[in-house]
């Protein structure tokens, strides 16, 4: 099985001629590695139809970048972004919807769907680098891919997000939101196959945490199930 991601850029605290990067988390490697499937990532939109039609899902990752609000009826970025993101992630999700092949997004991921879909996005008041504000509990809706990890109405999930759904896309039903402020944690369209969290599942394949590596095995099931 092939799945899909978006590679990052980021520029390293050395300006040299290596400070310049386009990466992916360690936890996407370890993640290919230990489900058993390879990891296709893409960094521009050269033959991107072909590659996605190889590919049998989409990881939309997280990010260290703002969209542009012209993406969503804000005013632009003055000055603009060298590398746009957004741009070469709406394109990779249009194909994979248009395919109708599932989509997962995460963080920065589940907000480039939001506004992919129509809707728009909010700035939050919140530090995520504050210990105490790391973790965060969240309500969970029955009959949702999240309560099929958790087995709860209530779980408790990390926290390093500047950014947070605020008009929601009218396909996109909201299956989990923070208990304290009503922050929109998790997506999903069933239809579509499209699933994403504001929080970081990613992370438990260096957490120890087992438990929410079910969100990628079970994204996995769906792809092989759409692939037949």
């Amino acid at each position: 099985m092939k799945i899909a991601t978006l590679l990052r850029e980021m520029n390293m605290p050395t300006p040299d001629a290596f400070s310049h990067r386009f990466y992916i988390m360690s936890d996407y490697y370890q993640m290919a590695i230990e489900e058993g499937f390879e990891m296709v990532a893409i960094m521009s939109g050269m033959d991107c139809e072909a590659i996605c039609r190889e590919c049998d899902g989409l990881i939309v990752p997280g990010s260290g970048k703002d969209i542009d609000p012209k993406y969503y009826g804000g005013e632009p970025m003055n000055p603009s972004q060298a590398i746009d993101e957004y741009a070469l992630d709406s394109k990779i999700i249009d194909i994979f919807v248009k395919q109708g092949k599932p989509i997962f997004g995460i963080c920065g991921g589940h907000q480039d769907l939001n506004i992919y879909f129509g809707g728009d996005i909010k700035k939050i008041d919140y530090d995520p680098h504050q210990d105490e504000k790391k973790y965060h509990e969240i309500e969970i809706c029955k009959d949702s891919f999240v309560y099929d990890v958790f087995e709860s109405e209530c779980a408790f999930v990390n926290s390093y997000h500047r950014w947070a759904i605020g008009t929601l896309a009218p396909n996109l039903k909201v299956v989990a939101r923070c208990k304290t402020d009503g922050v929109i944690e998790a997506v999903e369209d069933k239809e579509r196959h499209v699933y994403a969290t504001q929080w970081h599942p990613e992370q438990s394949y260096h957490t120890g945490d087992a438990i929410e590596k079910k969100f990628f095995r079970n994204f996995l099931q769906q792809c092989a199930k759409t692939k037949a």
